[in-house]
Order: structure tokens, then C-alpha cells, then sequence
């Protein structure tokens, strides 16, 4: 795909300022709950002609133009419209259509069952060796200012709406273990009555 593409969109006037991207499909005057647009024109469905097009507003018109940030050259990750040609895993270059599973996003782009799970092994194999040399003991799993898993030492974030004793299994490796969540006391008093002065 070329970067420079720009192709018009005859189908859209100039006037209709406001896109929203679902997927590939551009939405103008996305209606809302069944209502129309409060602009009161219908809504209109496209999709690009090409993979890794959107559609931008350019000096008063709509054009599709490229949004693959590898053909862009731009540096960008994440990219939100890649073309069929970048569509590949990141570590293999498989093509996104030959996949059997679900992939993995990464902000380059995206990365293979396959893949993921060579490098899921790998992390696990370095983890366990770490942890082997460090001589853990049990001890060193409780009271902790950070959740870590007791089988391989992986520092596990938790959410604060998921501070709750559970069960959990290692992201790293794959280990079983239980979650205690253990709470400092802190103290709140208030005045009963009138405040005493004297």
C-alpha cells in the first residue's frame, strides 16, 4: 500500500464532519439507540476498498487514505488499520488468515499461538532458574508489599477491584496458588456531641 494513497469518497459530503471507525466499517451519522443523528441525515456504513484504508476528512472532503503505520513509515504502534500485507505475525510473518488460534495483540502488530507459546516457555524457563538461585522459602511469600507468585517469584499486579482472597494461577508459569489479601488496621475518629475546648 502505497502512503501517499488518497482516493475521494464520492458516496460522503464534505459537511458531514463527524466518523466513527467499528472495525474497518466508517460510520457517519452514527445513530444512537435506534434514533437518527441529531443532524437528522442517515447513517452511513463503508468499508474502505482496500484492507488498511480509513476514512479522514481532507480540506473539505472525505478521502480513504492509508493507515498502516509500516507503510506510513511512521513509527506509530498500535496500529488501528493495518494492510493485508503487514497483517502477519510480528515474530513468524504468518498471515493473520492462515492462523488457527487466536492470536496475541503486541503493539508491533500481533503474534501467532505458536509463537506466543515459544516465548511464553521461555519466560518460564528464565523465571524458574531465577527463582532456583535465589533459594526461596516460603517465608519469603508473606506479608509482601506485592502479589508474587510462590512457585516462580513473577510479581502479579492486581487490580483494586480484585482485592479479594482467590485462587490464582501464574501468568509466567503456569503455577496454582492461593491469594490471601491482608489488611493493615487504620483508625477514623469524630467528635460525639460538642467538641471539647476546655
Amino acid at each position: 500500500m502505497n502512503k501517499n494513497t488518497k482516493i475521494l469518497i464520492p458516496e460522503i459530503s464534505g459537511d458531514w464532519t463527524e466518523r466513527l471507525r467499528s472495525g474497518g466499517t466508517n460510520i457517519w451519522n452514527h445513530a444512537l439507540h435506534g434514533k437518527p443523528h441529531r443532524n437528522g441525515l442517515p447513517e452511513v456504513r463503508l468499508d474502505p476498498p482496500e484492507t488498511g484504508l480509513y476514512a479522514e476528512l481532507i480540506d473539505g472532503a472525505w478521502y480513504w487514505v492509508s493507515g498502516c503505520a509500516k507503510c506510513n513509515e511512521s513509527g506509530e504502534r498500535w496500529s488501528y488499520s493495518v494492510c493485508d500485507k503487514h497483517n502477519v505475525c510480528r515474530l513468524c510473518s504468518t498471515h493473520r488468515s492462515k492462523l488457527t488460534g487466536t492470536p496475541w495483540g503486541h503493539p508491533d502488530g500481533f503474534t501467532c499461538k505458536p509463537c506466543q507459546d515459544a516465548v511464553d516457555a521461555i519466560a518460564k524457563a528464565e523465571a524458574l532458574a531465577r527463582f532456583a538461585e535465589s533459594e526461596y522459602d516460603q517465608h519469603d511469600f508473606c506479608s509482601m508489599d506485592e502479589c508474587k507468585c510462590p512457585h516462580c517469584a513473577t510479581g502479579i499486579h492486581i487490580e483494586a477491584e480484585d482485592y479479594r482472597d482467590q485462587n490464582m494461577k501464574c501468568d509466567t508459569c503456569g503455577g496454582l496458588f492461593g491469594l490471601r489479601i491482608e489488611y493493615e488496621p487504620s483508625f477514623t475518629t469524630t467528635v460525639i456531641g460538642e467538641r471539647v475546648t476546655a
